[in-house]
């Protein structure tokens, strides 16, 4: 009986660089996204987009008023995850003016590529 291991050419796993529109930045993404994030209490800093059988967005908020107290661990950040399935592609559109990703099937390091037909 053969086991069902995921070959690693159906997964693949990059980075991602995202350049947002000149007069809009994460922030004002956030706050016509995400119900309750403000700019002034939160400061974005990780955001994830989940696309399958539904699009999931969530981000990851530091908290800076809970950042000047105390009552979490020494050397971590005091993070609000916001999350929210209520979006389209149409809506984060508007904001990005480009955006630029590399996916490997992690084989081998992207570091460790050289290009032979420049």
């Amino acid at each position: 009986m053969e086991k069902d291991i995921l070959h690693p050419t159906k997964l693949l796993k990059g980075r991602i660089s995202l350049k947002f529109q000149k007069e809009k930045d994460l922030n004002d993404f956030c706050e016509s996204t995400f119900e309750y994030y403000d700019k002034e209490r939160f400061e974005a800093i990780a955001i994830r987009l989940y696309y399958g059988k539904e699009i999931i967005v969530t981000l990851y908020a530091l908290d800076k008023a809970r950042q000047q107290g105390g009552g979490f661990y020494f050397g971590k950040l005091p993070v609000k995850k916001f999350k929210t399935t209520a979006i389209s592609l149409a809506q984060v559109l508007p904001f990005i003016e480009e955006f630029n990703f590399t996916l490997t099937s992690g084989n081998y390091p992207l570091d460790s590529m050289e290009v032979i037909n420049k």
